[in-house]
């Protein structure tokens, strides 16, 4: 047999194929197929190497997911649910990032076996051995059948920067279960074959390439080793150092970066977690518990943290309804589920949550002014597509709810429906920003306060104190009335509470260490209590009913 101007001499074939066990029964389907092809400089001239064969047909991770643990993960899928996704746009940038993590995988596994005396370089992606090995990935998936790729070794007449191509692993995975289904699995499944976790760790190799093709819910998969030409001497020379050490092939462990680690890839169709459920798209599919991560690996962006911005109370004070800068809606106690936002496009974030006077419905609105109508609460005109000097931050309904006024962070006021306009703070010196605004229950008056605690108050609301000019620990950001409506109280962001006029002090959660800051109060009109709400979903319930959180 010739290979391009080298020779290469057939060592061996070697085919294992395992029965599994699941449920009681015999399985016969495999987890993956990988063939191991290596040729390796052993003092003989430059141009000859051996070829090493294995195929592999493993099974090995039955015998594990019979014993595993199965944890329902959270996220949307084909059938079933998984853990959140980073799903790629199009099946290229799946594959490339298949690629990659098989690499940190690699990589990850070469150097928990390098050592000051036995050193075992990470593999470094050369792009013209990723095109070689994505064509052969590409053809194998084709035909749906692992085959060995040629290796043109050297070449006739290297030159120093020629790069000797002189090994190769070719697999496949994606046979419906899990974990295993994923990169994680291919990687593991080649760590199982000596000859492929010869490749995949032999000192000598400084160079891959790593091909990827999704085809039919399995992933093809081809990984070519090799080095420089003129990094010959370096190859042997780290390869002996690691055959004198470790023998030849590498013993298996320890393994690092198999099954139940890291965030594995997985092509469309493969599946991602228990019950079958399957991905769609492909991409990043995290475990729903912890697992050793995997260094280097390409990770999925974290997901931005949507915060919660305001709680309303419901019919009878037994239930509330907490809501999030992205529409989502919580409900807590006896609240109803009126709808949401939630996944639904917005022209800005929600700002708060009002309850109707009746609390057998809710507004949100945005910050941009735009109001969103759920239960009995109705749509009286809203700000949104018009021109604003400030953002919106807040909203009160009138008593009978046939109106309501918008607050902006400049004092502004928009009133709609019955409600009546008794003066803004709009055009005027501020020495902080609106943060709220709350209604004296009567129809004809309200108050604005500012981030420094500053009130103001228009109509017949009285005027019963404020903190405006008084040193504060952290901004005020927000501002609920109590239900005589002849007192209120403002809330910090640190769960600080000043109550004024007829409003009593239940307490607050100023001194407390909080895991986000507040971000609302909502005053229980029952027992004149009130709760807090924390950027988290955190609730403090103070002489008031707790009913949940979160």
């Amino acid at each position: 047999m010739r290979l391009g101007d080298s020779i290469a001499k057939l060592e061996g074939l070697e085919t294992v194929e395992r029965n599994r066990q699941r449920d009681g029964s015999d399985v016969g389907q495999a987890m993956g197929t990988t063939r191991a092809v290596s040729g390796r400089p052993d003092m003989q001239p430059p141009h000859s190497y051996r070829v090493w064969r294995r195929t592999l047909v493993s099974g090995w991770m039955v015998a594990m997911l019979a014993v595993l643990g199965v944890l329902v993960p959270a996220g949307p899928l084909a059938t079933g649910r998984a853990a959140a996704a980073t799903p790629a746009h199009d099946i290229a940038s799946v594959q490339a990032l298949y690629a990659a993590d098989l690499l940190a995988r690699v990589n990850a596994e070469r150097a928990a076996r390098s050592a000051p005396g036995q050193p075992v370089p990470a593999l470094t992606m050369v792009a013209g051995l990723n095109a070689s090995a994505q064509a052969w990935a590409d053809y194998i998936a084709s035909t749906g059948v692992v085959q060995d790729p040629s290796l043109p070794g050297c070449g006739g007449n290297p030159s120093p920067t020629q790069m000797c191509v002189m090994a190769a692993n070719s697999g496949s995975s994606g046979n419906g279960y899990w974990p295993g289904d994923g990169s994680d699995g291919m990687e593991a499944a080649y760590m199982a074959s000596a000859g492929h976790r010869q490749n995949m760790l032999n000192a000598g190799y400084q160079s891959v390439g790593i091909g990827v093709t999704c085809s039919g819910g399995q992933a093809f998969t081809v990984e070519l080793f090799g080095y420089a030409y003129g990094n010959l001497g370096l190859a042997e020379g780290l390869q002996a150092a690691q055959n004198a050490v470790e023998g030849d092939p590498v013993p298996a462990g320890p393994t690092v970066a198999g099954v139940q680690t890291g965030v594995p890839v997985y092509c469309p169709g493969q599946v991602v977690g228990p019950d079958g459920a399957t991905t769609a798209t492909g991409g990043q599919y995290p475990y729903p518990y912890p697992v050793p991560p995997v260094p280097g690996e390409p990770l999925p962006p974290t997901p931005a943290v949507v915060p919660y911005v305001g709680m309303a109370v419901s019919a009878g004070d037994t239930g509330y309804w907490e809501a999030k800068a992205d529409g989502t809606v919580v409900t807590h106690g006896t609240a109803p589920d009126y709808g949401s936002m939630a996944g639904k496009p917005l022209a800005a974030p929600i700002t708060h949550i009002v309850a109707t006077p009746d609390g057998r419905g809710y507004w949100l609105v945005g910050a941009d002014g735009g109001i969103f109508s759920f239960g009995d609460a109705a749509f009286h005109g809203s700000m949104g597509g018009l021109p604003l000097a400030a953002p919106v931050v807040d909203m009160t309904p009138t008593p009978d709810g046939r109106g309501y006024w918008l607050v902006g962070a400049d004092g502004g006021i928009f009133a709609f429906g019955d409600a009546e306009f008794h003066g803004s703070m709009g055009g005027r010196h501020l020495n902080a920003p609106v943060v709220g605004i709350a209604d004296d229950g009567s129809g004809q008056g309200y108050w604005l306060v500012g981030a420094d605690g500053g009130i103001f108050a228009f109509g017949d609301a009285g005027f019963h104190g404020s903190m405006g000019c008084e040193h504060l620990n952290a901004a005020v950001v927000g501002l609920a009335a109590d239900a005589s409506g002849q007192g209120y109280w403002l809330v910090a962001s640190d769960g600080g509470i000043f109550a004024f006029g007829g409003a009593p002090f239940d307490g607050s959660a100023g001194s407390l260490r909080l895991n986000a800051p507040v971000a609302a109060i909502a005053a229980d009109r029952s027992t004149g209590g009130y709760w807090l709400v924390g950027a988290d979903g955190g609730v403090f319930a103070f002489d008031a009913p707790f009913e949940g959180a979160g």
